[in-house]
């Protein structure tokens, strides 16, 4: 739970729990939250809640090592010194994971299904292989078969459902950007995100505004509107079309971009 919240054990080696963890700069720390645990019952709420609402989680990652909310106490180590944030002296940059990202683009896109509970695979699948993802359900409710997965799921590290996996990898490969741009599921998807939005009637700029909030959770900078603005006023099309066809492939283009950005992946 600690690895999960933090994206970064405090053992490097979460699978060989005593031994054989290398790495282990505070077993304090680990001791205390097992024996808080069990002194809670066992529950994994109450823990959570526990590590969530500690100062060491709720620190930034994106405060400098003077700021006084970037290190746990006064003469902690900072980002200079502790680059690799071995003791826990700012919040870790977390890239979500492959579940999370796609349901992240089709709860963006509006098409995500949030009905709960129910079989998820076809009465008449007789094979995994050849087997189609199409379900827009979230993530939680697709079938993991040994031998095939997801397209997004097998970009994004996505356990190996044939090994024990304790830690998830955390890889950037060019595939991750050629799957966000040319991948069928993100280019339908921005399509639909722009159908939505171009349904309302509003300024451009206020669409803007609503695709950054929807995507990102917050509005855009003023430098980030004015470049959005430019993209969609200014986009040309390989193929001539009508007015309307280009509105609606400016919009996905751009959805595109966001959908592709570090700032939809990551928790910073």
């Amino acid at each position: 739970m600690h690895s999960w919240r933090r994206a970064s054990p405090g053992c490097r080696s979460p699978t060989r729990i005593p031994h054989g963890c290398h790495a282990r700069r505070h077993p304090e720390l680990l001791d205390w939250l097992a024996v808080c645990f069990v002194e809670q019952g066992w529950s994994v709420k109450k823990m959570i809640r526990e590590i969530m609402l500690s100062r060491t989680y709720q620190l930034s990652s994106a405060l400098g090592a003077g700021d006084e909310r970037s290190a746990i106490s006064p003469g902690a180590p900072g980002r200079s010194t502790d680059p690799e944030n071995r003791f826990l002296s700012h919040q870790n940059r977390k890239r979500l994971d492959a579940e999370a990202i796609r349901d992240a683009i089709l709860s963006v896109s509006g098409q995500l299904d949030l009905a709960r509970g129910g079989p998820t695979i076809g009465a008449k699948t007789e094979s995994e292989y050849g087997y189609r993802f199409d379900s827009l359900r979230r993530s939680v409710y697709l079938p993991v078969f040994r031998n095939n997965l997801p397209d997004i799921f097998e970009v994004f590290d996505f356990a190996d459902p044939n090994n024990v996996t304790g830690r998830r990898n955390v890889s950037t490969l060019p595939a991750q950007a050629l799957f966000l741009m040319n991948g069928p599921f993100v280019m339908d998807q921005a399509r639909h995100a722009a159908e939505a939005i171009l349904e309302s009637d509003m300024p451009e700029s206020d669409r803007i505004d609503l695709a950054y909030a929807r995507t990102f959770g917050r509005p855009p900078t003023a430098a980030e509107r004015d470049l959005s603005l430019r993209y969609v006023h200014e986009f040309k099309p390989a193929k001539p079309t009508d007015p309307t066809a280009l509105r609606l492939q400016a919009w996905t283009r751009f959805y595109q971009a966001l959908f592709a950005s570090l700032d939809l992946r990551y928790v910073y």
